[in-house]
């Protein structure tokens, strides 16, 4: 086991924590009372009573938990995780640690030794600025671009945004980063074209962020449709109908080489299957945790993106450039494993000669990892001459 106290001693020692977690420990050590009120402020009785979630600050990280009447302890455990003994603050108990960047683990909360059942998945980085609003607030602009009912997708309406970099001159052109998802990921990847761009790691680039369609307001019922197919469908959507109207608006560069796809899950093996349909359009891709799996499986079984690796490797090579990250804690289920799927698209890339970039670690499904190094992903795309 470890003592809690001596973790609250190291946290505090590394000047890195933010306020709430610095707040905590300092509270523990002068008034318990106090810091009881502050976190059980925090969270939701409902989640202390099981183990509320592990809040994070960049590496660091709080436990928390209410174990009713009486007196009693607490731990917590994980499998890349040491059993870690809570401490009392009031009627809660209560601890911290700074876990290794990089580092993923299950999380489970133990009173007097028994499991309460409750597991949460945990992956911390090294906090990056990137990705967060630029400093005194974006200059360019995240325009809404309204609702698009598409012709290649009949009966969906979606919602997509460009983003216009500050000072933007309609003559000139521009490299583009053509999202998938907008719903959850516009707003940090907007961010990180504008920052990377502010401090001349890129050049000034547009940013297209689209959502998957809708049957209705808030359902994506077309998402996997229009992602997880290996099918020419999403390019030639972008191609004949999206990018022409960009392009009233602003000039997006013809060279392939300065238009990359970028997407998350389903969204990942969407952008790569727009650059392996028309690579004389798009030449890069960037996935996080890329669903290379066999969710689009069809009435054969075996229609999905599983097949993508053995295609790369039988193909003739295409110009294509390959951003790849994934965690060991991905998904595993009857579609497949998303590691392990994540892996073998990027030894068929290296395999036949493509340009790879393979970032593999302990993280879960989630974006969090590509975030932590997304502006690595930028100037490898793109980065300013």
């Amino acid at each position: 086991m470890i003592a809690v106290a001596l973790v609250f001693a190291m946290v505090a020692g590394t000047g890195t924590q933010s306020s709430f977690i610095a707040q905590v420990i300092g509270l523990l050590n002068s008034d318990p009372s106090q810091a009881e009120s502050v976190v059980r402020h925090k969270f939701k009785a409902e989640e202390l009573s099981v183990g509320a979630p592990p809040y994070k600050e960049g590496t660091n990280v709080l436990f928390a938990i209410d174990p009713g009447a009486g007196q009693h302890s607490a731990s917590v455990s994980g499998d890349n995780l040491p059993l870690v003994d809570l401490l009392h603050a009031g009627k809660l108990l209560v601890g911290t640690m700074n876990l290794r960047p990089g580092q993923g683990t299950t999380v489970n909360y133990s009173i007097d030794g028994k499991p309460t059942g409750k597991t949460y998945n945990l992956e911390v980085y090294t906090p990056n600025s990137t990705c967060e609003p630029p400093p005194g607030g974006g200059k360019g602009e995240l325009r809404d671009m309204g609702e698009w009912k598409s012709t290649i997708f009949p009966n969906t309406t979606r919602k997509w945004y460009v983003y216009l970099p500050p000072g933007f001159k309609s003559s000139e052109e521009y490299p583009v980063l053509i999202g998938t998802d907008a719903q959850w990921d516009r707003q940090w990847q907007a961010n990180a074209l504008e920052n990377c761009a502010r401090d001349g790691k890129i050049p000034p680039t547009v940013g297209i962020f689209i959502e998957p369609g809708q049957d209705k307001p808030g359902n994506y019922a077309f998402r996997s449709h229009e992602y997880d197919r290996l099918s020419g469908d999403y390019s030639n959507f972008l191609l004949t109908e999206i990018i022409p109207e960009v392009e009233k608006i602003v000039k997006l560069s013809k060279d392939p080489a300065k238009r990359a796809c970028v997407g998350v899950s389903s969204g990942g093996i969407c952008g790569f299957t727009s650059c392996w349909q028309h690579p004389e359009a798009f030449s890069t891709f960037i996935s996080a945790v890329g669903s290379f799996d066999n969710i689009a499986h069809g009435d054969s079984l075996m229609e999905g993106g599983h097949n993508y690796p053995f295609l790369i490797r039988l193909s003739e090579k295409k110009p294509i450039r390959a951003f790849l990250q994934d965690g060991t804690h991905d998904l595993d289920n009857q579609f497949g494993n998303w590691y392990l799927s994540s892996a073998q698209m990027a030894a068929a890339l290296k395999f036949k000669g493509y340009d790879v970039q393979w970032n593999p670690g302990e993280g879960f499904h989630s974006s969090d990892h590509l975030r932590s190094i997304f502006d690595k992903a930028l100037v490898w795309w793109n980065g300013a001459k």
